[in-house]
């Protein structure tokens, strides 16, 4: 109605103008009515433009972040107002989620700089777009603009953040601010706004390596003493009864002459047992001994599915002898893969000749061996369906020394492991009481 009606007077003005002009011979009134016209004209034309206006400066608002402001909504009739009201609900769910925004950024900014792990992200061209003050700690600087700059802190760091691929994880041990560290370094990748971003992980980890050396050396150190106090206690319960049989109360020496059978067949009896635990006890600290020196590799192209089969037929009759069903998947299918064939193939009839044990006293004893390669990994699984462990003797299978068996020692986890991490592998084992045991080899 507004337009309508601005409209109508420009006509009425337009007509009565022309009627002036036509009729009379005014000059002061053709003037005035020309004046009237062109005022509303150019009110007409704000009038309309104003909404391009608001509108205009909504978007911009919108543009540059600030959603305080509302969009107006005037007397221009019904459709005009719910335009406003659209547009004010826009502003609403724009300041939302910039609210949103806002709070996760304050939360990721917080996380950031308290935690302990040294964050650094920077583009391909080197410049850092993210420190936190992990970082500058860890690397004993204030602040840093290129990626560039740690090769003068620690040149070592600088060639292992360039050499390891997304995903990659190395720990190596450097001085860093006149102290030896152990450094463990993560490289991740992120892509926003078609640029690439590396982000670095880089934490000092000796106090966690130093409480582990601990625990390790207190777990060495209680089956250590296991071990020796079984061979040690005998030996001297022994010794006293030996020197009880030989030397009288008053403290002279008895002749051997003078003991009957009995006592000579008791003192024969406790020598020999003497000299098995000793000779157990020799042979403990040998076998610590061997276990000290790591094992050096000879690698080589090697068919796994045929190293398996001379496995299981070396424990073949010990199997049959124990009626244990063998399942194998994937042994067939033979492929090739770069190992010290004789170091793995011991790995796997230490992880084989431990099943069988397991299996001893199980009703419908069974061991499943699967082989395969996924890409450039390689596993091999064995799974039996023994008695299992508990968490308790879980966490100690793996301490030299440490085992459930009577006359086993407790090397052979221990060892295995060894080998697979030099194969830069793994081994790991799962198991729960009464529903078997899983022994993953993986390179």
């Amino acid at each position: 109605m507004n337009i309508v009606l601005r409209v109508a007077l420009i006509i009425a003005l337009a007509i009565l103008l022309s009627y002036v002009l036509t009729n009379k011979e005014w000059f002061f009134t053709p003037f005035t009515l020309v004046l009237l016209l062109i005022i509303s004209i150019w009110r007409l034309i704000h009038y309309i433009e104003k909404t391009n206006k608001d509108l205009t400066n909504f978007i911009l608002s919108i543009k540059q972040g600030g959603f305080t402001s509302s969009f107006p909504q005037g007397k221009k009739g019904e459709t005009f107002r719910r335009l406003s009201r659209a547009f004010n609900d826009v502003i609403e769910e724009f300041r939302k989620i910039n609210l949103q925004r806002e709070t996760h950024y304050q939360y990721l900014q917080t996380l950031t700089e308290n935690i302990q792990v040294g964050i650094i992200s920077f583009d391909h061209s080197g410049k850092i777009e993210l420190v936190n003050p992990a970082a500058l700690r860890l690397l004993g600087t204030l602040r840093l603009k290129n990626i560039i700059e740690i090769k003068k802190i620690n040149s070592k760091l600088f060639q292992v953040m360039n050499d390891l691929e997304p995903g990659q994880r190395q720990v190596f041990k450097t001085i860093m601010a006149k102290s030896e560290m152990h450094l463990s370094v993560q490289v991740k990748e992120l892509s926003m706004n078609e640029t690439s971003y590396k982000i670095m992980l880089i934490q000092n980890i000796n106090q966690e390596l130093e409480d582990q050396e601990v625990d390790a050396w207190q777990k060495l150190i209680r089956v250590l003493t296991h071990e020796i106090m079984n061979s040690v206690t005998p030996i001297v319960s022994l010794t006293e009864a030996m020197n009880t049989m030989l030397v009288a109360s008053s403290g002279e020496r008895r002749k051997l002459e003078t003991l009957d059978t009995e006592d000579k067949e008791d003192l024969f009896s406790s020598l020999q047992t003497i000299e098995k635990r000793s000779r157990g006890l020799l042979r403990f600290v040998n076998a610590y001994k061997d276990f000290t020196k790591a094992p050096e590799l000879i690698l080589s192209q090697v068919d796994i599915g045929d190293l398996i089969e001379q496995v299981l037929s070396l424990l073949g009759p010990d199997m049959e002898r124990n009626r244990i069903t063998l399942e194998k998947s994937g042994v067939k299918d033979h492929f090739m893969a770069k190992v010290d064939a004789s170091w793995l193939e011991q790995v796997v009839i230490n992880v084989i000749r431990n099943a069988i044990d397991a299996l001893e006293n199980t009703a419908g004893p069974e061991i499943k061996i699967e082989a395969l390669q996924k890409g450039s990994k390689n596993y091999i699984s064995v799974v039996d369906n023994g008695q299992g462990m508990d968490k308790e003797t879980l966490d100690k299978i793996f301490i030299p020394f440490f085992t459930t068996k009577k006359s086993g020692t407790g090397i052979g986890l221990s060892l295995s492991r060894q080998i697979m991490k030099l194969h830069k592998g793994s081994l790991t084992v799962t198991s729960e009481p009464d529903k078997g045991t899983v022994v993953l080899m993986e390179w």
